[in-house]
């Protein structure tokens, strides 16, 4: 059993397939669709695991090792991040801040924004022109 990516359009989706000798080829089965590829970076989703362990004997940290070498466009890190950040974004709009009544210090957003670019350097390398990979 492997990952596979596959690119539809501008997006990239992962599944995962097993090789499968017909003959004197080798063909790929399909097995499960693990989802688009900025969304499993960051683990795969607890339903899709189970849904998978109900049929299949998997290698968890084979397959997790083999996502983590997948390369990542800047686009799908920029979405991987918006979906994990969704609910403060929500609650922002709501009106809710953490600092709470507060207004922001001088040069908070730049010193965060700082915080951000050293923690990306660290997840990622650069393995091309705008492609990322995770360390």
């Amino acid at each position: 059993m492997f990952v596979r990516v596959k690119k539809v359009g501008p997006r990239r989706y992962a599944y995962l397939v097993d090789g499968v000798r017909e003959g004197k080829r080798v063909r790929q089965r399909t097995l499960c669709y693990l989802g688009p590829v900025s969304k499993i970076v960051s683990g795969i989703p607890e339903n899709v695991r189970k849904k998978i362990e109900e049929r299949f004997q998997v290698n968890w940290d084979k397959i997790n090792y083999e996502i983590r070498r997948i390369p990542l466009t800047f686009e799908e890190i920029s979405r991987a991040r918006r979906a994990q950040f969704a609910v403060s974004i929500r609650n922002r709009k709501m009106g809710f801040r953490s600092q709470g009544d507060l207004p922001r210090a001088e040069g908070e957003l730049a010193a965060l924004s700082k915080l951000a670019a050293i923690k990306f350097r660290k997840m990622f390398e650069e393995i091309g022109e705008r492609e990322y990979r995770m360390r």
